[in-house]
């Protein structure tokens, strides 16, 4: 483990998720790979980042802040295709994390923590929507249930 993220993580918090953990180390790009699409591994990183922000007694110094925001943020960019589209719900995840980072940056963890929660709950109640769907046989053109997320 590197001295930074020693420094960054006090000695009993959660064990990093592989995007986070990888991205405290080599400054360098990181080669894009399939594995930034999934829906799982952006749940890990979401549900690990609160906690990790609650396991703290203070808020993130400045350059973890803007290290988990860049992590997120790229997590959320490589999503897969037309799953998180229907009646807004990219747009409501995208608000909960740029909300849930400004909380943080103003120092005010437990907010930040509600906001990374319910990016979390839209994204695990999306992704298990589509993955009913496609269990299913429910293609309907891409969308969810076949029928444009409507009930019934």
């Amino acid at each position: 483990m590197s001295l930074a993220a020693m420094i960054d993580r006090p000695p009993d918090a959660t064990e990093l998720p592989v995007a986070l953990a990888e991205a405290t180390g080599s400054r360098e790009a990181t080669p894009v790979t399939a594995r930034f699409a999934r829906p799982t591994l952006l749940l890990e990183t979401l549900l690990a980042t609160r906690l990790e922000l609650l396991s703290r007694d203070h808020g993130w110094p400045p350059h973890t802040l803007a290290q988990r925001r860049a992590v997120l943020m790229r997590l959320w960019e490589q999503r897969a295709p037309g799953l998180f589209e229907q009646d807004g719900t990219a747009d409501s995840i995208e608000r909960c994390l740029h909300a849930a980072f400004a909380e943080a940056a103003a120092g005010r963890r437990l907010e930040a923590a509600l906001q990374f929660k319910r990016a979390y709950y839209l994204v695990c109640c999306t992704a298990s929507s589509g993955s009913r769907a496609r269990l299913h046989g429910g293609h309907g053109g891409g969308r969810i249930g076949g029928n444009g997320g409507r009930p019934g």
